[in-house]
């Protein structure tokens, strides 16, 4: 490798080359589960296992994650040429890695942040996470969405249509800036919103409350088909939304537990909506829609401290992971989510 370039340019630059983008990122998933258990079947221990096959080490699958690596790379980068490494090698950067997390661990970063720059740094070193010390994620001591912030009361009023909006819509930031007038339709006596979302996901959100199908169907107004919903300047903020899509999830979850109250058989009709759902994605629902979800951990102390519940109906979580939020999992959605 050329030693011409500064560290910084090398490790970018080793990065892109990963750059996989309308690679099934779920496939490679599933090859590197199936030879993990063949290794297993042989008798290949379980660290050997992990070094041995990991499809989705050679990949970025998504212009997010890549931006957000070479983000990750650049302050790395920064590190070691301050630190007196500009002229080493990507191979050679490993050894300075754990000294780099320590550094941000001394900065007050939280674990969530640490593991993202370590994430970057591996993938672009091919070094392995598991050989370095850091700090613990625990969902408890998630901050996102909890209490007051310094500019809240201003979002209050510059972002005020996509915060109305976003309480219905439950989107990404990114997913809000993307919507188009067009995306919004009726079908039947139903108002569908598409959208493409993380993982260029495809999605469809299915209206049936009448009030609800016309604020949905007021926002298009005005607008032509190609037109977006939301100008520019709506998004000229750092407004929560990811609070309303928490606040979404929720009424969801309770609208569809209180549903299956009143009306036992319909748990069977939110049960085709969820495999459908995997269907559509070319996935595979393992599982069981019958066991209830309960949390562990930290969060499971926070949540009996707090006097809350424990235990999840399955159904609605999946339902709520799958319709609303474009996931496909229960613990993400109980976590994050409806429990947080």
């Amino acid at each position: 490798m050329a030693r011409g370039n500064s560290i910084k340019f090398l490790l970018r630059q080793a990065l892109g080359e990963k750059a996989s983008y309308g690679r099934s990122k779920y496939d490679d998933k599933v090859s590197t589960f199936e030879k993990r258990e063949e290794l297993k079947q042989r008798g290949v221990s379980f660290e050997d296992r992990l070094d041995a096959v990991n499809d989705l080490q050679p990949h970025v699958y998504s212009y997010c994650t890549m931006d957000t690596y070479q983000q990750q790379l650049g302050y790395f980068g920064d590190w070691l040429i301050e630190n007196g490494h500009k002229k080493i090698s990507v191979e050679e950067s490993k050894d300075y890695i754990q000294e780099y997390l320590d550094h941000l661990v001394s900065k007050g970063q939280s674990a969530w942040s640490i593991n993202t720059a370590l994430s970057a740094i591996c993938k672009a070193t091919d070094a392995h996470m598991r050989d370095y010390d850091k700090p613990a994620r625990r969902v408890s001591e998630i901050e996102r969405g909890k209490g007051e912030r310094t500019n809240d009361a201003l979002n209050d009023k510059k972002a005020a249509t996509i915060l109305r909006a976003n309480r219905l819509l439950g989107m990404r930031r990114s997913e809000l800036k993307s919507l188009r007038a067009g995306d919004i339709f009726e079908r039947g006596d139903t108002v569908v919103v598409k959208a493409i979302g993380k993982g260029g996901r495809y999605n469809e959100q299915i209206f049936t409350d009448q009030k609800e199908k016309e604020i949905i169907l007021g926002l298009k107004e005005g607008h032509a088909e190609t037109d977006r919903v939301f100008a520019p300047e709506d998004f000229q903020n750092d407004a929560d939304l990811h609070y309303q899509r928490q606040l979404r999830a929720v009424e969801v979850y309770e609208r569809v537990i209180e549903d299956m109250k009143q009306h036992p058989e319909r748990r069977d009709y939110y049960k085709e909506q969820i495999y459908q759902k995997y269907h559509e994605r070319n996935r595979t629902c393992r599982e069981n829609l019958d066991n209830p979800y309960c949390v562990r951990g930290a969060n499971r102390q926070r949540l009996l401290a707090e006097g809350r519940e424990v235990t999840y109906d399955r159904v609605a979580l999946l339902y709520v992971s799958t319709h609303v939020l474009s996931h496909t999992r229960s613990d993400t959605t109980a976590q994050f989510y409806v429990a947080k």
